[in-house]
């Protein structure tokens, strides 16, 4: 197949570089492209997809890689790599900051606490920014300042024509609408978005683990369901349990002094074995949660909704999972809090279905030798049944294949709206992925 037209950095199978371009940050990620390309600008985007549709080649859109599923790449596919776009621009009289796609998360709270400004961004330090905001965007700043695309004022794309689009409340809105929480390889290649700002100095950050401790692993979920609905706004925590233990990682926007009273609840689970309570400039926080995250892992999730208190008999369950789990520290139920201003705006500003819920309810399990894949998924499998009927709706930025309606699951009651947005933007269905957004009657 010749590779006339196309622009950019080219890698094709064979190259010296293709064994490390195919790779995805999940190391269970296997996939083989046709050719990837590193685009350079705009025009190097609107040439793979025209080069794609003429040759007759799936598309596949990539910023970090870090797709669970590895839906950013694909056998036989060309994949439109945008991690080279990573310009950050800052306007410090609008406070507004305008990312190219492929900036890095970390590079990107670097650039920002320079001029002393937060972002509401996820934990993972070399996740991409639009992996992120387009599946809306968690984080340990999400009950304080909203999504992450609840901060997007403004973002450009490149369509199936390899025409270049502007998405804003005042342009194509309802593309923009579907951006902010659908927009993930769905309507075309978003090339640069423009985020409103926030002041912040020093927060607080909190670092709780109770290792080798099944008394405290059995207690958790518990206190973490009773403390959650009526916290301060200002504090934002992931968490979980593992057969060994707990642990909590969070932020507050406030003093040590308050945060040590609102932790109470969680203090007063018995058998701390770690304990960081401090007062740090922002960047310190995100340094020091980054720092924990491994540089590629070959892992399994699979997470859902939660939009009610869990009975003592299902939390008695839930914790009795972990006995059957294949790793005693690599596999884990996760909570991620939600509540607070992720309830603030208004449902139909974005496509993002799920804002009543009180958390996300996860299942993790990462191995080391291919020959432990097998145990791991099937026991996030077993883990995932057992609460799929108690919970409701899925993440689309931790998509599981086993799903089922998964674009109900994703998308919930937003999901006819969005078929409209795709027959409007993207007729042709040219950007489609195993779990895309399917144009009405596919």
């Amino acid at each position: 197949m010749k590779w006339e037209g196309l622009t950019g950095k080219i890698i094709v199978p064979g190259d010296p570089g293709y064994e490390q371009a195919r790779q995805e940050y999940n190391q269970a990620i296997n996939s083989y492209p046709l050719v990837i390309v590193y685009c350079l600008d705009c025009c190097d985007i609107a040439n793979a997809i025209l080069w794609a549709r003429e040759q007759g080649v799936e598309l596949r859109v990539r910023s970090g890689g870090h797709d669970y599923e590895g839906y950013s790449s694909g056998n036989c596919t060309l994949v439109i790599d945008t991690s080279l776009l990573d310009a950050i621009t800052v306007d410090p009289q609008k406070s507004v900051v305008s990312v190219q796609a492929g900036t890095r998360l970390l590079p990107l709270y670097e650039v920002l606490c320079r001029y002393h400004y937060a972002f509401p961004g996820g934990t993972c330090p070399t996740v991409a920014i639009s992996g992120l905001v387009l599946g809306g965007g968690i984080g340990l700043s999400t009950r304080y300042f909203g999504l992450t695309a609840d901060s997007l004022l403004e973002a450009t794309l490149i369509d199936f024509k390899g025409r270049e689009l502007t998405a804003s409340p005042h342009c194509n809105s309802e593309l923009f609408w579907a951006l902010k929480g659908a927009g993930g390889g769905n309507f075309g290649v978003v090339t640069e978005y423009k985020f409103q700002l926030r002041k912040v100095s020093n927060i607080t950050l909190i670092q709780l683990r109770w290792d080798d401790n099944l008394t405290a692993r059995d207690r958790f979920l518990a206190v973490w369901q009773a403390w959650l609905p009526e916290l301060d706004r200002r504090l934002s925590a992931f968490g979980g349990i593992y057969p060994l233990g707990a642990w909590v990682n969070a932020f507050f926007y406030g003093t040590q002094a308050e945060a040590i009273q609102l932790l109470t609840p969680l203090l007063e689970i018995p058998g701390l074995t770690f304990t960081n309570i401090q007062y740090v400039p922002f960047i310190d926080a995100v340094r020091t949660i980054g720092a924990m995250y491994p540089p590629r892992e070959a892992f399994q999730a699979a997470g859902r909704f939660v939009p009610r208190q869990f009975s003592q008999e299902e939390l008695a369950n839930l914790t009795a999972l972990l006995s059957q789990a294949p790793s005693e520290r690599n596999s884990s139920i996760r909570v991620y809090s939600l509540g607070g201003a992720v309830r603030d705006t208004d449902p139909d500003q974005s496509a993002f279905p799920y804002r009543q819920a009180e958390y996300i309810l996860a299942l993790v399990s990462s191995w080391e030798r291919q020959d432990e894949a097998q145990a791991h998924q099937a026991w996030v499998r077993a883990g995932f049944d057992y609460i799929y009927p108690r919970t409701y709706g899925s993440y689309i930025n931790f998509p599981y294949s086993q799903t089922p309606h998964y674009q109900q699951a994703y998308f919930g009651r937003n999901l006819g709206r969005l078929q409209r947005v795709k027959q409007r933007y993207d007729p042709c269905n040219v950007f489609r992925f195993p779990q895309s957004i399917r144009p009405p009657g596919c």
